[in-house]
Formats: structure tokens, C-alpha cells, sequence
């Protein structure tokens, strides 16, 4: 027997949909699914990476083990509406940006206990081919939109009343550019810029950083179009990227053979590396797109 609409039992409220707006749960959701997928594609790139390195600290498997966690509970709180699975995902966001913080502190440690350091032209070298410095703050940046997507309304509210949710995802991409553009910048200058659309990202990824942290300051209508072209942008080198990134695994010897993926995946342009701009992008455009609906 089918109950009427009026008779049947409202969904059960909670941390993650109580108390938001239409708009805001959406975006909220968007925020959860953009998290999930970008942590799900830069553990991919981190397990090569670390794979390569030969786990030579038993540190290199924290975040290998813990971040498929994270992507699960994302992936848990975006298919739910946040019904089930936000709380773990926020606490799972904290964890993560810790891990980001301790992965951060130990590439500089790798760096600097590399023979030689006392020597400033072997220290550059040793930065050059040692570990990613700002690679973990890469999982820092999805650490912190995750805990955006899942804290509650009553903790958010003393912050947005001051500072509206998009103006924030503007500041937290200018934030996050820095990071992303010193890592794609180290690593196409240590590939010799061998293809000039190499350089698209290093010279235009500042100037949508920029455009970004100046929207964050500002209400007005060009502020709005302006952080959305920002994003836009950073979204769309991301699909070039991983367009080229692809494209140049097929080149190398043996392409996508099946003796030889592995080895031009492991030494080759990392694939997944460029889809963390495209989450970004994403995510700002998932703003801007709140906030033109008000």
C-alpha cells in the first residue's frame, strides 16, 4: 500500500544537509565529488611515484593506503546526498591534511639528506632529482575541500557571514595555484620543455592565480566573470594536459603495449597529474555557478 506525499516520512536530516540551502547542499555535494575523483586520480599518480622510488621509507605507504580510504567515504557522502558517510569524510579530510603537512616536511627532509647539501650548486641538483618539494601540498589543497564540503552549518555560519562561500573557493583556488604551478613548472623544466605547450601551463596558470585572489576581495559583477574565466581555464589546461600527458605515453618506445606500459608509466609524462587543474577549475566553476543562482 502506497503512502500519499504528505504522509510519507522526510529524509533525516543532517550535519551535511541540515540547515544549507538548495544551492549550498548542491554545491556542497559538487565540492564532495570533485574531492573524491581528484584524490582517487592524484593517489594513482602518488602510488607511481612512490613505487618508483622504491618505498625506501616506510612512510611513503600512508598516504598510498589512506587516501583510497578518503576517496571512499567521498564517494559514500556524494552518492548519498551527505546522508550517510560526511562525518568520516570530514574527519577522513582532516587526516588527509595532516599526512599532506608530514609528506610536505618529508620531501624537504629527502632533499636535504641527499649527500652533498652542504654544497649549494649539488643542493640544487638534488632538489632538482629528488623528491616533488611541493607535490603532498597537492593533497593538503583536496584535504581542505573536503572539510568545506562536510562541516556543519552551525561552525561555517560565523565564517560566512563574513566572507560568502564563493569569494572563499576564489581564495582557496588562488591558494592552491601556487603549489600546482611550481610542480608542473619543475617538472616540465626537468623534461627540457621538449613540446612548447609545455609552457602554456607555466606562463598562464599565474595569471588565473591572480585573477582568483583578486575576484576573492571583490563583489562585483567582474570579480564573478572574471573568477570564472580563472576557472574555467585551469579546468580546460587540465583536459590539454592529460590530452598531451596521454598522447605522450603512446610515443615513447612500445606505447601502450603490454610490456612495455608499465615501464613509460613509471618513467614517463604522469597521466593523472594533469586532472588535478581540472578539479580545480571544476570546483571554482561549481562556485561561481552557486552564486549566479543566489
Amino acid at each position: 500500500m502506497f503512502m500519499k506525499p504528505s504522509q510519507r516520512r522526510p529524509r533525516r536530516a543532517t550535519e551535511f544537509s541540515g540547515g544549507w540551502s538548495p544551492t549550498m547542499r548542491r554545491l556542497r555535494t559538487q565540492m564532495a565529488v570533485i574531492t573524491t575523483a581528484s584524490t582517487a586520480l592524484l593517489w594513482v599518480d602518488n602510488l607511481s611515484e612512490h613505487y618508483r622510488g622504491g618505498f625506501q621509507r616506510k612512510l611513503m605507504y600512508v598516504p598510498v593506503v589512506a587516501n583510497p580510504v578518503v576517496a571512499a567515504a567521498g564517494a559514500v557522502t556524494a552518492v548519498t546526498g551527505g546522508r550517510r558517510g560526511a562525518r568520516l569524510f570530514g574527519l577522513l579530510s582532516g587526516a588527509q591534511t595532516l599526512i599532506a603537512t608530514v609528506g610536505f616536511i618529508e620531501h624537504q627532509r629527502g632533499i636535504l639528506n641527499r649527500p652533498g647539501h652542504h654544497q649549494p650548486r649539488q643542493l640544487l641538483f638534488n632538489a632538482w632529482y629528488g623528491p616533488p618539494s611541493a607535490a603532498p601540498l597537492q593533497y593538503l589543497g583536496l584535504g581542505l575541500m573536503g572539510l568545506m564540503a562536510t562541516v556543519p552549518p552551525s561552525a561555517a555560519a560565523p565564517v560566512l557571514a563574513r566572507i560568502p562561500i564563493h569569494r572563499l573557493m576564489r581564495a582557496f583556488s588562488a591558494l592552491n595555484i601556487p603549489p600546482l604551478w611550481g610542480e608542473i613548472g619543475y617538472l616540465h623544466a626537468r623534461g627540457a620543455f621538449q613540446n612548447p605547450a609545455q609552457w602554456l601551463p607555466v606562463l598562464t596558470l599565474p595569471v588565473a592565480g591572480a585573477m582568483s585572489a583578486l575576484a576573492a576581495i571583490s563583489e562585483a559583477d567582474t570579480a564573478h566573470k572574471a573568477a570564472t574565466a580563472a576557472s574555467g581555464w585551469t579546468a580546460l589546461l587540465g583536459v590539454l594536459g592529460t590530452g598531451f600527458h596521454l598522447y605522450g605515453l603512446h610515443r615513447r618506445y612500445g606505447g601502450y603495449r603490454r610490456g612495455s606500459f608499465l615501464f613509460n608509466w613509471l618513467n614517463g609524462p604522469p597521466a593523472p597529474a594533469p586532472l588535478q587543474m581540472v578539479g580545480l577549475g571544476l570546483a571554482g566553476l561549481a562556485a561561481e555557478r552557486a552564486v549566479s543562482r543566489g
